[in-house]
């Protein structure tokens, strides 16, 4: 079978898998031929795609990580916020993945937009003790983990589900509501004594970024518990992957790429390379595009998470691209998400609504290639990008023609240094422009100094893409006027 999206549905083909919520009073059986009213429901209620059996793909199989009993029971238990169920569930999920085939999660989530939320805190409890595993817990750290991820969110059940899948940009009212989500579900477990403080620890912590940036306490580095720092990795990556009401879905590639990019800033190194050797890359049954301009399907995992064995579509020829003989071959693109974004704004549930006139963002670097590099992530945005290879050039334009919506700058240039110049422009009134700073130098002190000149971002040089296009949807949305 093969994971076919949504847009790519046509009535007639075979369902592959069930698709079936727990919460939801709609569901469609393995075997049964797909209908228009049925792609109608699937795409109206928020669908990603479907598993479709294909004659040349009847071999290719996938396995869910836990039993669809433990899965069914640990959603209901969720939308209840019946801790002692959640505790039952928790358990349960441990013990399927600890028996899991595969050390791999293939399986794409079949859900809709009514049961994100619950779903959501289920696959971050699998996907959460996969990691742990794989980075050597022990079997009580795995439950306890198990616990942590599937309480995580139970918090977002006392927001309004108006804030949560509000469409457009939050306000701030809404988004410090949305904040406080952390703190609720501690206090949820408030008095269950069976849920350990370092649980409650994790739950708390599961929104703080390595570089302090995060919430609710602004903790850092060795200050935030490994088990939250695996809860934080894998919920964005959830998030990233997910299509919601407001948002279209990353595809896993697109993921990795801006964890990776996120890697000592906002999330642990380790955390983020244990989880490319547990969620591949590129899942099982789905379109991948190779260099060679074929288009193939991916058959199974290898041991190196980037380069699976792939079956070329139409020949039916079937390529294990870690061999030697075609490390030539590259995967260029996944075929199962949307390749068009407006951003992650799942990251800090904080939602962009693109404005009419596109935003100044101000870029400052000494380097030709760095300046391009970084104009050419930026160039499908809506944004008019003004591109200068000082600090005194940045000055001066501020001087003549205004303040830009954001300023990225590098920090190590020769003439005049990104902090210097940012230093300068504040002192010049412009207090309240955003600022990110570019850097190859990632010593403390540096980072310390970029901090205190209120730097809504630092970004390690070279900036992934993903990584670069959503710190500066996120910088913006921090800016506009409420």
């Amino acid at each position: 079978m093969k994971f076919t999206a949504i847009e790519d549905l046509l009535p007639g083909m075979k369902l592959g898998r069930d698709i079936q919520s727990p919460v939801v009073s709609f569901s469609l059986k393995k075997g049964v031929f797909l209908t228009d009213d049925d792609i109608a429901h699937l795409k109206e209620k928020g669908y990603l795609g479907a598993y479709i059996f294909e004659p040349w793909t009847e071999d290719i199989t996938v396995d869910a990580p836990i039993s669809q009993r433990t899965f069914n029971e640990a959603v209901k238990a969720v939308g209840d916020v019946d801790v002692d169920r959640l505790l039952g569930s928790a358990a349960a999920i441990v013990k399927d993945v600890s028996s899991m085939k595969s050390p791999y999660i293939d399986l794409m989530d079949l859900r809709c937009y009514e049961d994100y939320t619950l779903r959501h805190s289920v696959n971050v409890a699998v996907f959460a003790v996969l990691v742990a595993k794989y980075m050597g817990f022990s079997d009580e750290d795995l439950l306890n983990t198990a616990i942590a991820g599937i309480c995580h969110d139970l918090g977002k059940l006392k927001i309004s589900p108006d804030i949560i899948n509000k469409p457009g940009r939050l306000t701030d009212e809404e988004f410090e509501e949305i904040k406080k989500h952390p703190k609720y579900s501690f206090d949820a477990l408030y008095g269950k004594t069976e849920v350990s403080a370092t649980i409650r620890q994790a739950i708390l912590c599961h929104h703080e970024n390595e570089n302090g940036s995060g919430y609710p306490l602004g903790k850092k580095g060795k200050e935030i518990p490994v088990m939250a720092k695996i809860l934080h990795a894998v919920d964005v990556y959830d998030a990233l992957i997910s299509k919601r009401p407001y948002k279209q879905p990353h595809t896993p590639a697109e993921a990795f790429e801006y964890l990776t990019g996120g890697r000592w800033i906002l999330f642990d190194h380790e955390v983020v390379n244990a989880m490319r050797n547990v969620i591949p890359t590129y899942p099982v049954a789905t379109d991948v595009y190779l260099s060679t301009g074929e288009i193939a399907v991916v058959k199974a995992q290898t041991e190196d998470p980037l380069r699976p064995v792939v079956r070329i579509l139409g020949s039916g020829t079937d390529i294990n691209l870690s061999d030697v003989r075609y490390m030539d071959i590259l995967i260029e693109s996944t075929g199962f998400a949307a390749t068009e974004h407006k951003g992650v704004q799942e990251l800090n549930e904080n939602r962009l609504k693109e404005p009419l006139e596109p935003r100044k963002i101000m870029l400052v670097d000494e380097s030709v290639v760095a300046l391009q590099a970084t104009k050419s992530a930026l160039s499908k945005g809506n944004y008019k990008l003004i591109t200068l290879q000082s600090g005194f050039a940045a000055i001066k334009y501020i001087k003549e023609k205004g303040a830009p919506n954001l300023i990225i700058i590098d920090v190590d240039m020769e003439t005049m240094d990104g902090m210097t110049a940012v230093t300068k422009i504040r002192e010049m009134g412009f207090k309240g422009i955003p600022v990110i700073f570019l850097t190859a130098n990632t010593r403390e002190s540096i980072v310390k100094k970029c901090i205190a000149l209120g730097a809504k971002d630092f970004i390690v040089k070279p900036a992934l893409p993903v990584y670069l296009q959503e710190r500066v949807a996120v910088a913006l949305d921090a800016s506009l006027e409420r």
